[in-house]
């Protein structure tokens, strides 16, 4: 009868820990536009389908550098830890909405003497399970404080998310820079021997007479800048292959870097005029909510502090002055059970500033959620609203470099004839050089915008 007393009891403790003082949560508005301005007025907007980024970046070489990087890097591993430490926080202050129960072996011995001078000594052997000071959640505070956790915990998941995306454009980027660099090495060589060859027709003119000295330092000198900016690509060739390779994480440089035209890098698009709820698929967003709403459920606890707290320890068990005795019929049993109720009275405000710290920290949670949603915004429009500037550029650059070839081949064809001077055919060379420098420069620039898209639309 006393121990089913006794569970009745535990089992109503249970029951009553239902109240909460958590705010109820409510989403802020957006701060910024429904929509991405529309391109084209008669473009129709569609919810577009997740962004992946084995389905966005579909080229085998580009592919298979991103999985390696998935598997090795060390940012990402560290964030990979990180849940695992936010994941073991949550489940140790989830534990304290449950009570701990301890079994206890105990001895003790005693002796007491009495005024006339008698003494009476006594031992005594216990064992049994006991609850110590578990606290029954009446206000929820510990129920708030373990919803705190799970949300920290779910924002630092969503963190481990967004650095992977981050990793994967990173990664994305510097292919394309190598790319990129590897094309204007390819075309600065060219460039070298075509210089390298006036130089040696120039000498041969010279010594026959027919062109100056001043015609053959001038070719000396394009030799050597052409030669300067080889040199410069060649290093820059090197630190991004060595940027790549600490992305990708691996302990040896054994990934090989498949080196293609930049023209064979294919990247997935995005029309424009997006709607701008695709920003709730950004990771760093839906990190920001759940910080959010662990600020609100640190209010909730905040809250319960002003209220008495209920704390029961309670104990059941044999009891026997004989150990061998302690578990036989003659040994004897006993239980404890000791509700205490604990009341704030005078804390010099330490409760109400608890609470006003909550709540300064939800404001703050509040605006940098806010501030997230227009960052990312931001970096859409910035993608988008270049992207045709890039496309009209691109175009054009490649029309310039293919006009300055042909003026080169004409200006050719006239020094033969005499018809023009040296110089003009330095000029030449020099703005076929540079025409076919920013055209690929522009061609970089584009895929470089589409990997942005990928990351600013929240890929995965």
């Amino acid at each position: 009868m006393k121990l089913t007393r006794l569970t009745l009891l535990i089992g109503l403790s249970f029951a009553i820990t239902s109240c909460s003082l958590v705010p109820e949560y409510f989403r802020p508005a957006a701060p910024v536009p429904a929509t991405y301005p529309l391109q084209d007025a008669n473009e129709t907007v569609t919810e577009a389908p997740p962004l992946t980024w084995q389905s966005y970046f579909a080229d085998a070489d580009l592919q298979k550098l991103i999985a390696v990087g998935l598997e090795h890097n060390r940012d990402l591993k560290t964030a990979v830890l990180r849940m695992d430490e936010a994941k073991a926080t949550y489940g140790i202050q989830k534990a304290d909405r449950l009570p701990t129960v301890q079994g206890n072996l105990a001895y003790d011995r005693s002796r007491t003497v009495f005024s006339s001078s008698q003494a009476f000594e006594a031992e005594l052997f216990r064992v049994g399970l006991g609850i110590s000071e578990y606290e029954i959640d009446i206000f929820g505070r510990v129920k708030s404080l373990s919803q705190a956790a799970l949300e920290q915990y779910l924002a630092v998941a969503e963190n481990r998310q967004a650095i992977q995306a981050t990793l994967v454009s990173e990664i994305a980027t510097q292919y394309v820079n190598l790319l990129s660099i590897h094309a204007q090495l390819k075309l600065a060589q060219q460039t070298l021997d075509d210089r390298k060859q006036t130089l040696q027709r120039t000498q041969r003119r010279f010594a026959a007479g027919i062109d100056q000295i001043l015609d053959v330092k001038a070719a000396q000198i394009q030799v050597e800048q052409v030669q300067a900016q080889y040199a410069q690509w060649q290093r820059q060739l090197e630190t991004t292959k060595n940027a790549l390779y600490l992305l990708l994480g691996e302990p040896s440089q054994r990934t090989a870097l498949t080196i293609k035209p930049l023209a064979a890098l294919k990247l997935g698009t995005t029309p424009a005029g997006l709607p701008s709820t695709l920003l709730s698929r950004r990771a760093d967003i839906r990190a920001a909510e759940h910080q959010l709403k662990a600020a609100n459920a640190n209010i909730g606890a905040a809250r319960a502090a002003f209220y008495p707290r209920l704390q029961l320890t309670t104990n059941v068990g044999l009891v026997n002055s004989d150990f061998s005795k302690l578990f036989s019929d003659t040994g004897s049993n006993y239980w404890a059970f000791s509700p205490q109720l604990v009341i704030p009275i005078f804390n010099y405000g330490r409760n109400k500033a608890n609470l006003s710290l909550a709540q300064a920290r939800q404001h703050i949670e509040v605006a940098n959620y806010e501030k997230t949603i227009q960052v990312a915004f931001r970096e859409v429009m910035d993608v988008l609203s270049t992207r045709t500037a890039i496309s009209d550029e691109s175009a054009s650059r490649t029309r310039l470099s293919e006009l300055e070839s042909s003026r080169l081949q004409l200006v050719k064809r006239k020094l033969d004839q005499g018809l023009v001077t040296y110089l003009e055919l330095l000029d030449a060379q020099r703005s076929v050089l540079d025409a076919q420098s920013q055209a690929l420069q522009i061609q970089q620039l584009a895929l470089q915008n589409q990997v942005s898209l990928y990351k600013a639309l929240g890929g995965n």
